[in-house]
């Protein structure tokens, strides 16, 4: 970009797909530069990776997988050498609409003019999906639970703050830092216009017997994880509500009665129920033993679907 706008996009990346280079391109249409993450790919990818570096990106190669709180907490320090205002953090499969970045900046700055303590600002939808609010109705409106991908951090809240948390590896690593600004007196705001693309995965019919589920005239469909995904969604879940069910106790209470609902959809209508079973019972166990970071070899085996 010919003008500095002070934003830095961080990309934590895993067996980074071809068409990765041509987002990243696009981009830096919007941000000032690029830091893209490979943690740790079991497959080939150094040709993706050189294009990224081709385009214009900063590609650092993790020699192992150690979770997207790592990847993108490695790529936000590499990211400080650009000295950024801002760092935008995102996945491999998101992509913004050509005004996010511009948009996010406007609606932090009309924020920070009505004395709002901005810790981040958020889309306002996924896939055109409006996100869900703490609060609707205020002049600037809390997102409840919003996705790191897409997220613009100030490089003031990671002072103040900390960074994200590598001890749980993947999921609930958003969840647990928007809990913690919250703890410091920040807000997590959407920006008005601001969507992002992101891929929700393989879905499956949400079946009654040889009923395919129908409500208001549509088909229902099931976007399930995979088991390993569970264990991390069930143990990250346990420790996060212990550790703020206290200090926020209505949204736990709220992110909780959500999580049970789709619980009851992932064991009912998801596939490989044993496993999601068994998934959500190791990751019970390991919450209240404190066993962290990656998912043990005999767990793992546990979990994993048999081919």
């Amino acid at each position: 970009m010919s003008v500095s706008i002070g934003v830095t996009a961080v990309i934590s990346a895993f067996n980074p797909p071809a068409d990765l280079v041509a987002k990243v391109e696009r981009l830096l249409k919007q941000v000032d530069h690029v830091v893209v993450v490979d943690d740790g790919s079991p497959k080939d990818v150094s040709e993706v990776l050189a294009g990224l570096e081709s385009a214009g990106a900063l590609v650092l190669r993790q020699e192992s997988n150690m979770g997207i709180a790592a990847a993108l907490n490695a790529g936000i320090a590499a990211a400080r050498r650009f000295s950024p205002e801002w760092y935008l953090t995102l996945d491999q499969d998101s992509e913004l609409d050509p005004d996010y970045v511009e948009r996010a900046l406007q609606a932090a700055e009309a924020a920070k003019r009505a004395a709002v303590p901005v810790g981040m600002v958020c889309a306002e939808s996924h896939n055109r999906l409006p996100v869900m609010l703490q609060k609707p109705g205020e002049d600037f409106p809390e997102a409840f639970d919003p996705m790191q991908s897409g997220t613009l951090i100030p490089a003031s809240t990671l002072e103040a703050v900390g960074m994200l948390e590598d001890d749980l590896f993947i999921d609930c690593v958003d969840s647990e830092y928007t809990a913690r600004i919250r703890q410091h007196g920040l807000k997590a705001i959407i920006a008005p216009g601001c969507n992002i693309t992101h891929a929700v995965g393989d879905a499956r019919p949400m079946r009654l017997g040889t009923w395919h589920v129908t409500v208001g005239g549509q088909k229902r469909f099931v976007h399930s994880h995979a088991p390993f995904r569970v264990y991390y969604i069930t143990r990250n879940g346990i420790v996060m509500y212990r550790r703020y069910a206290t200090k926020q106790p209505v949204w736990v209470l709220r992110r909780i009665g959500l999580e049970v609902v789709f619980y009851g959809v992932r064991v009912v209508y998801g596939p490989h129920r044993l496993r999601q079973i068994a998934a959500i019972g190791l990751g019970i166990r390991d919450a209240l033993t404190g066993r962290m970071g990656k998912i043990s070899p005999a767990g793992s085996k546990l979990v994993t679907p048999r081919r």
